[in-house]
């Protein structure tokens, strides 16, 4: 569909000076938006901007407290997401709604079932659950259980089930996050297919090249208002960043290498059951050690074996010149290594707990006389924390599910900090954080790097990576395919290692 067609279209859905607070805080302030047929519409701000309190109003999972909401011109009201659903609305949140026990068929055709006379339809259901995976070109087996697929898999199924029901529109709330370089140039194929099939689709992202690369129309929020609506086209990465935060970025991509000759920690043919196969590599003090690799490499898997997580089945780790044994995480932390897992829902937060608990939850034995917390201290050392890393929060007691999903991801970085890890492992850590808090986490890395820390960077952001390395490690299928560094360290060389060519 081609834009002069786009532009006399009625909107689809539109909201006319929606707001919304909780307590005192004001989430959504006077907002204007809407989305037309056969139209990409992306939905951009940091975190904390109002995103997720707008689409989560659209999807019928909270009501806005005044405003009006339109579909296709006729005032409506969204109580439920029953109702939100009846519209033809489909949303895949950041948050995961796979089912764990149920298998990939079974969560792909999860509420809508076929049946006749109450028996469930097991053979059209299965052919409905491949001709989804297809349409992504997955090959995932269908009788696999959930609970075993990566979180890369997981929200390939999330997608997959969405984008197989009857929607008019469809709201994909960073949806590549997790995603490799080919599973993305396959999903923006989808999504401009279904674009051109005349769905409406609001797009958010902190990616902005891959907004300004996809996106027809870019709405921009900041602090619960809407700064500005603008075409893609005719808009620039500064213009978008000058929307959303509102003051310069000053260490976007650190450039300067802070790696020393001392070699702190060496993995010498290191194999697990969880697929690595025979890896081995070294990282030097102060280094960024990248590692990269598409879905099924290892790079997770990596991360959890160093971090006593899965158990390493042969080989060895040295850290210090010395043997490292341990069979859990605790050992891992005493050893002084890190991790910011690439889960965080469920392996980086613990969501009941307040900021502060979350915060100190890696540090209560450097904090304690006799066995006693000195509560004193740990609060000073959050404070700093929060104001050190820009965390939004009312206060320390906070608990952090209250927090959006960047801040949450700024407490996870900051456990390690207050811990003062020698070598700190990051999984994807900029995974839906904008970017002004990804600034914030890259003036971190030049920090920690300057001070002595180790840092292996896992991220599935090639720009990112290859910003902040020194070197690169390339995984495919469990094994080392390469060591990218100095001219030889660009994007090419880097996908080509990764495909395996």
């Amino acid at each position: 569909m081609n834009q002069e067609a786009i532009a006399v279209d009625t909107s689809m859905l539109s909201l006319e000076d929606v707001s919304k607070s909780y307590g005192g805080v004001h989430a959504l302030r006077g907002v204007k938006f809407d989305v037309r047929p056969g139209e990409i519409h992306a939905l951009l701000g940091e975190n904390g901007a109002g995103k997720s309190t707008l689409i989560k109003i659209i999807a019928g999972a909270v009501a806005g407290d005044s405003g009006e909401i339109r579909w296709h011109g006729e005032p409506i009201e969204i109580r439920t997401v029953a109702d939100s659903m009846r519209l033809g609305i489909r949303v895949i949140f950041q948050q995961l709604n796979v089912i764990p026990h149920l298998t990939v068929a079974e969560n792909l055709t999860l509420g809508r079932e076929e049946s006749t006379f109450g028996l469930l339809r097991s053979s059209t259901n299965r052919r409905h659950a491949k001709t989804a995976l297809e349409r992504l070109g997955l090959t995932l087996e269908l009788d696999q259980p959930a609970s075993t697929l990566r979180v890369a898999e997981k929200q390939l199924i999330e997608i997959a089930r969405a984008i197989s029901s009857d929607a008019q529109l469809l709201i994909m709330d960073e949806p590549t996050a997790s995603l490799g370089e080919h599973e993305v140039t396959r999903l923006f194929e989808v999504i401009r297919d279904l674009r051109d099939d005349g769905l409406g689709i609001i797009y958010i992202s902190h990616r902005l090249e891959e907004i300004l690369g996809l996106a027809d129309r870019i709405t921009v929020l900041r602090d619960g208002l809407r700064i500005d609506t603008v075409s893609a086209s005719d808009t620039t990465r500064q213009d978008l960043i000058s929307m959303m935060v509102g003051r310069e970025l000053g260490h976007a991509i650190r450039k300067e290498s802070h790696a020393k000759e001392r070699v702190v920690l060496e993995v010498n043919s290191v194999s697990t059951d969880s697929g690595l196969k025979d890896v081995s590599l070294a990282v030097q003090e102060g280094e960024v050690l990248g590692i990269y690799g598409l879905l099924g490499s290892g790079r997770s898997e990596f991360a959890r074996a160093l971090f006593g997580a899965d158990p390493i089945r042969s080989g060895e780790v040295i850290l210090n010149g010395g043997r490292v044994e341990y069979g859990s995480p605790r050992d891992a932390i005493h050893n002084g290594i890190g991790l910011v897992a690439e889960d965080r829902e469920t392996q980086g937060i613990f969501p009941q707990l307040s900021v502060h608990e979350n915060l100190t939850s890696a540090s209560s034995d450097l904090m304690s006389k006799f066995g006693w917390i000195r509560s004193s201290d740990a609060e000073e050392l959050s404070l700093a924390a929060v104001e050190n890393l820009r965390i939004k929060t009312p206060s320390i007691d906070q608990p952090i599910w209250g927090l959006s999903g960047g801040n949450q991801q700024k407490v996870t970085v900051a456990r390690w900090l207050m811990r003062q890890s020698q070598v700190l492992i990051l999984d994807d850590p900029t995974i839906g954080v904008d970017v002004g808090a990804k600034d914030d986490l890259y003036r971190l890395i030049e920090e920690m790097t300057l001070e002595g820390t180790t840092i292996i960077l896992i991220s599935s952001d090639l720009p990112e990576i290859l910003g902040l390395a020194d070197r690169i490690v390339v995984l495919q299928q469990g094994r080392v395919v390469g060591i990218l560094e100095g001219s030889g360290l660009t994007q090419e060389a880097v996908v080509r290692l990764a495909l395996g060519e």
